[in-house]
């Protein structure tokens, strides 16, 4: 049995740097969109874009045709949401009659000021609270007698025209804070969307490679299935952990630190990675310089919680003693470059697939850039801190060699017999298996012990040996002799090797 990688060990390794590089950054990608866009929570009227964005996630979840980044190009008059084609305007005000007020001109004594694309008033979204929302028909139906709405005389139109949100005033207050339970429950909502999309990517790279690599459909869905829940257990537990974060205002400490790395890169270079990123109409000069330090905010978070997240295990397996300190190194290292690689590799990837083909572009672009930056970056890794620290399960595949050596040799096993015994073994070595046999204090009986019942169906296999098996010698010993004194030739001259006789 052979310590050293085999040529397939590294293929597996390299496309599993690949596949998981690839889910980190696309779950990176929903998880970085969506502290951009919830930064507004810090606002005056934060609990309104919290209601805009809680609303959309709600709808998106029942099938419904979800537009969003409507609001973010602060068109005047413009909608806040579109649902299956429908314009909504959001007024997350706690008094229902403030809220109808807000949508006329001349506070309120004006004419209706939001319009959809034919011509039709807007819905008017208001927090799900009875007391609020009775208010506001009541408020858009004195409206309407007044001649305020045009293209509408009938009063009973006004419940057709306010419409309640998907959650309630204190809700949205809430959701635009951290530490409560409506704010965990929406970033828990937005981390499953995430978590999807991760575990998409990474066991849809997994599964294909594993089926190019000989790898039948049924092993290959396992690998895959197990890598995606990985990547997108990881991508679940950093976008609530980001969200929450930047709710208590992590994001303010970071401000200066990222507008001066938006400086550096100039306007340009800026509006270049903002609007590969955000929707709605390109933005430039100091807008996209601004926007562009929002992201880098967003992207040095996700970031961080990838890597304290992913490292959080082997901190757990060095405390149960399961590697040693080396290992844990080693392993650190490894992740702080391919997540690292993997964000680099999607903003520059985005950015030159949005240049190329604005939309798709975005998507395919970051998709490779973040698989080749991760798969170098952890190879490269791998390399350079391999040359001073050695892998514990190089150490344990060598003394697993020595005892699988020692087995053949009390056994007298064959070659097919050794095959086997090998191919066994290796079904058994998961990562989870060798650092048990790490931790064990014996691990020369450990590998006795995982050997045993492979070692006697193996024996069990061998012809049963029938008769006396001294009176067969004798037998044969007699046959011979006579056969020589017949001939007169002495054992050498029979031509017997050392084998036969």
């Amino acid at each position: 049995m052979e310590s050293k990688a085999s040529p397939t060990d590294l293929k597996r390794e390299k496309n599993h740097h690949a596949a998981t590089a690839g889910g980190r950054a696309a779950g990176a990608y929903k998880n970085v969109n969506n502290l951009y866009n919830q930064e507004r929570f810090h606002a005056a009227q934060g609990h309104g874009f919290a209601a805009e964005q809680a609303n959309d996630l709600a709808d998106q979840l029942h099938g419904k045709k979800v537009h969003k980044g409507l609001g973010d190009d602060n068109a005047k008059d413009g909608p806040d949401r579109m649902v299956n084609g429908q314009w909504i305007q959001a007024k997350y005000y706690k008094d229902g009659a403030r809220a109808i007020d807000a949508c006329f001109r001349d506070n309120g004594k004006g004419a209706l000021r939001y319009y959809d694309q034919n011509n039709e008033p807007m819905r008017i979204e208001v927090p799900n609270d009875d007391v609020i929302y009775n208010k506001a028909v009541e408020r858009m139906e004195a409206k309407i007698k007044n001649g305020q709405v045009e293209g509408v005389t009938d009063p009973a139109k006004a419940k057709e025209i306010v419409q309640r949100g998907g959650c309630t005033y204190r809700q949205a207050r809430n959701i635009a804070k951290a530490g409560n339970i409506d704010s965990l429950k929406f970033d828990a909502t937005n981390g499953a969307v995430v978590a999807a999309s991760a575990f998409g990517v990474s066991a849809i790279v997994t599964f294909a490679t594993g089926i190019w690599n000989g790898d039948t459909p049924q092993v290959a869905a396992k690998r895959a299935a197990c890598c995606g829940i990985k990547v997108g257990g990881t991508s679940f537990v950093v976008a609530v952990l980001s969200s929450q974060l930047l709710k208590a205002g992590l994001n303010s400490a970071m401000v200066a630190g990222t507008e001066s790395i938006a400086a550096v890169l100039g306007p340009r270079a800026c509006a270049i990675i903002i609007n590969a990123f955000r929707s709605g109409a390109p933005i430039y000069g100091a807008a996209a310089m601004k926007s562009a330090a929002k992201l880098f905010r967003g992207n040095a978070v996700v970031a961080a919680l990838t890597v304290v997240v992913c490292s959080s295990f082997d901190v757990a397996d060095i405390v149960r003693g399961r590697i040693s300190a080396g290992q844990l190194v080693k392993n650190l290292a490894s992740t702080i470059t391919t997540v690292g690689a993997g964000s680099a590799g999607w903003v520059g990837g985005a950015a030159l697939g949005t240049m190329i083909m604005p939309g798709v572009g975005s998507i395919v672009g970051g998709l490779i850039g973040s698989m080749s930056g991760g798969v170098a970056a952890g190879a490269l890794t791998n390399k350079v801190v391999g040359h001073f620290i050695k892998d514990d399960a190089e150490e344990m595949q060598h003394i697993i060699q020595k005892q699988v050596e020692a087995m053949c040799v009390d056994n007298l096993m064959n070659n097919d017999e050794v095959k086997e015994l090998v191919n066994g073994l290796s079904g058994k070595l998961s990562g989870s298996k060798l650092k048990d046999m790490y931790v064990s204090k014996d691990r020369e009986r450990f590998v006795e012990k995982m050997a045993a019942p492979l070692l006697d169906e193996i024996l069990a296999k061998r012809p049963k040996i029938k008769g006396n098996i001294d009176d067969e010698i004798e037998q044969g010993l007699i046959s011979l002799l006579n056969e020589l004194a017949e001939k007169g030739e002495s054992v050498e001259d029979t031509g017997a090797s050392e084998e036969d006789c």
